[in-house]
């Protein structure tokens, strides 16, 4: 990933010029030290980013550098372009145009940089879905991206709701399978709408002014962190089998008990999905803590013993 940031460091200094390190750790979703870090290693591998001193001071690079990508090396490069995720470009209507990107992305690089990347990209290829995801349709996703692209208000009805209302379109965002628009209301407030949720939508043809500053990729992060911070909690302790602790996401180191168990520390969101969870294990997890889970998961499963009794 670190090859990727640096890729994003120096086309966000090409394209929007001079930046602060707190404005660039905001739009790259790091810390400010690891941009202080990233800078000195685009400087040391030859790209001209200088610092800018004093009251409205920053970063940038020397008027009129573009960069062909000879500062980083081939397995750098080809990170970025391994990890396509074919399924969005085709939502979009962009897949045969990335391809064509791609392809010139690769004839500008050096010639060694280049047999390489060629090589790589041929043989490896990153499917972020797993076999039983159902992508779904994005009904409204080609109007979104027309009123998006022209900056006109959308009308739309959302959920439940009977009674349209306009939206100013600033942004579209793909989570896994799943995409998302990000719009301002009348009275200004961001607010984030699942597209399969969106149950009509009109193009108004009103142009609206985009917000001064507003940036997608920042306001994304942190929408993000202020929706994992406002989930529900149920911190759980496990003691699983190991070719089952990839059903969990531990939230802090495993410890290891012996004979393949690791004691691993979860954070679901309710009993009864932490009960689900271990019960789908058929024994390759158990519960340990709290002690509600141990009765949930216990009850559940004498009346599993039950319905399954030999006559």
């Amino acid at each position: 990933m670190r090859a990727e940031r640096l890729l994003r460091l120096l086309l966000h200094l090409q394209t929007r010029g001079q930046a602060t390190v707190d404005q660039l750790s905001q739009a790259l979703d790091v810390s400010p030290r690891t941009i202080q870090r990233d800078l000195e290693v685009l400087s040391v591998s030859g790209v001209p980013v200088y610092s800018i001193r004093g009251r409205g001071g920053g970063w940038a690079l020397l008027p009129g550098y573009r960069t062909r990508l000879t500062g980083l090396t081939p397995s750098e490069v080809m990170s970025v372009f391994v990890g396509a995720t074919a399924h969005v470009l085709a939502d979009l209507g962009l897949d045969a145009s990335s391809e064509q990107a791609v392809s010139k992305l690769i004839a500008a690089l050096p010639e060694n940089t280049r047999r390489e990347a060629e090589y790589a990209r041929q043989r490896v290829l990153i499917d972020h879905a797993g076999w039983d995801d159902r992508r779904e349709t994005p009904r409204w996703l080609d109007l979104c991206r027309e009123a998006v692209w022209k900056e006109h208000h959308l009308n739309i009805t959302y959920g439940d709701g009977t009674e349209p209302f306009p939206v100013a379109p600033l942004g579209l965002v793909a989570k896994a399978r799943t995409w998302y628009l990000v719009a301002a209301r009348t009275d200004g407030r961001l607010r984030t709408y699942r597209l399969s949720r969106v149950t009509s939508a009109e193009l108004t043809g009103d142009a609206f002014i985009r917000p001064a500053g507003f940036d997608l990729a920042t306001y994304w992060a942190q929408s993000q962190r202020e929706f994992q911070a406002s989930r529900p909690s149920y911190p759980i302790v496990l003691k699983v089998r190991d070719h089952a602790v990839r059903r969990f996401r531990p939230i802090q180191p495993m410890i290891p008990a012996g004979d393949d168990w690791w004691i691993v520390h979860a954070d679901l969101e309710n009993a009864h999905e932490a009960q689900a969870a271990v019960l789908a294990q058929a024994g390759a997890a158990q519960a340990i803590a709290p002690p509600e889970l141990i009765a949930l998961v216990h009850e559940a499963a004498e009346r599993i013993a039950a319905a399954h009794d030999q006559p």
